[in-house]
């Protein structure tokens, strides 16, 4: 008995060590995200919690303040007197201190829309546009009728995403119709012309969560009118839409996207490693309004809404 205690010590004393070890040998990774008031900063909190859960270890917090015109230079210094080894950059203003930081560090961006055009070379990142791959994956697991997707959109914001989703259609066997639109008057034909074709619901209509394509005021309440009216599905990547009577929306999941940074940034760190530049976001929460979904007859297993992070209307 005596043996066994000192033999499970021990195991536990080397264990811890061998910890230290892998903590010892894993990057100093940073975060450099704007110095912003609640709830914006919760959400930079929340992904610096899934980076250290990632890493095993604290990351450091470098907050940016906009009115400081000498940013980079000053955190650069600050960076090397840490000895830190790669950085991640948050937000549009993180975005905009990325590519001098690159001069000196491996960079990562994130939380932030960005398309590859958009990222320095040698930069890598993950947008907040959701996969298409995941909203499709969510639109055939809660209308697994649907068996044509349309889509209209600007090419000067969605054209790449645009090509993941005819990649992503094609293994999902849907069918994907996408139409490029360059001003909001031809899109809001294009639009009127697809409402009056939509017979049945076996069509659905994805609106893209950054689209110029997309009149907000006058042409959303019209769509979602339409097809309350004439029962078919609209699925959107921007949550704000699931409120207004779309179906179902993907938004990030915080903790996730941290941990899928850090696991970036742990390549980037990585002399030689080849990835993509910029990746669309896989870490996503769904958020369902229950009364389209009602108003469609769709029913869902009591598994399936344990799913649902968000509901609408509110409870």
């Amino acid at each position: 008995m005596f043996g066994r205690l000192i033999f499970t010590l021990l195991l536990a004393v080397f264990l811890s060590a061998m910890a230290g070890i892998v903590r010892a040998d894993t990057p100093t990774v940073a975060i450099v995200y704007p110095d912003v008031r609640e709830p914006y900063r919760s959400v930079f909190l929340e992904i610096a919690r899934g980076m250290e859960e990632e890493l095993g270890k604290p990351v450091g917090h470098y907050l940016l303040n906009d009115r400081d015109s000498t940013a980079a230079d000053r955190l650069i210094g600050a960076l090397k007197n840490d000895r830190i080894d790669v950085v991640v950059t948050l937000g549009r203003a993180g975005l905009a201190v990325a590519r001098p930081l690159s001069a000196a560090f491996p960079v990562v961006i994130g939380a932030t829309m960005i398309r590859p055009d958009e990222v320095p070379q040698g930069l890598a990142g993950i947008s907040l546009t959701p996969a298409p791959e995941a909203m499709f994956d969510h639109l055939k697991k809660l209308v697994p009728d649907i068996k044509k997707v349309t889509v209209i959109y600007d090419p000067r914001q969605t054209a790449w995403e645009i090509e993941h989703a005819e990649r992503a259609a094609k293994e999902r066997d849907l069918i994907l119709t996408a139409q490029p639109t360059g001003n909001l008057r031809d899109s809001s034909d294009l639009f009127r012309q697809i409402l009056l074709e939509i017979k049945d619901n076996s069509i659905a209509l994805w609106l893209p969560r950054e689209n110029a394509a997309m009149d907000e005021q006058s042409l959303l309440p019209e769509v979602l009118r339409e097809a309350w009216e004439k029962n078919f599905v609209v699925f959107s990547s921007n949550l704000d839409h699931v409120r207004k009577g779309a179906l179902f929306s993907l938004y990030p999941d915080n903790f996730g996207m941290g941990r899928s940074l850090a696991s970036l940034a742990l390549q980037q760190a990585r002399p030689g490693g080849k990835f993509e530049s910029v990746k669309l976001l896989r870490d996503l929460l769904v958020a369902v309004n229950l009364r389209t979904a009602e108003h469609l007859g769709l029913r869902f297993s009591s598994q399936t809404r344990r799913e649902f992070a968000m509901v609408f209307p509110t409870p």
